[in-house]
């Protein structure tokens, strides 16, 4: 069974966000410089965000009135394609 393009547009997304905190500085960012960064609504990002702390991914943290995403061992590793987790795309050989 084929999946939809909306199905695969989200799995990629959420692969691109990974990846984004595994090249960031102490697997952080900015929620707002995020969205900027990956041209997507904050509605969108917030779906995604809640969508990849449910299943261990990523951790929100709040300081200063601040929010932000930090990357979990688990989300380094799906970056990465060491582990598949159904619900993200796979990355690309390298």
């Amino acid at each position: 069974m084929t999946k939809s393009i909306s199905k695969l547009t989200t799995e990629a997304r959420r692969l691109r966000i990974l990846q984004t905190l595994h090249n960031a500085t102490e697997y952080t960012a900015d929620l707002d410089v995020l969205c900027d960064y990956l041209l997507v609504g904050m509605i969108v990002l917030l779906e995604d965000v809640g969508w990849l702390t449910d299943h261990g991914l990523v951790e929100l943290d709040q300081v200063d009135g601040v929010t932000s995403l930090r990357l979990t061992r688990l989300g380094k590793d799906v970056a990465m394609g060491r582990e598949r987790i159904s619900g993200v795309r796979r990355p690309e050989p390298q």
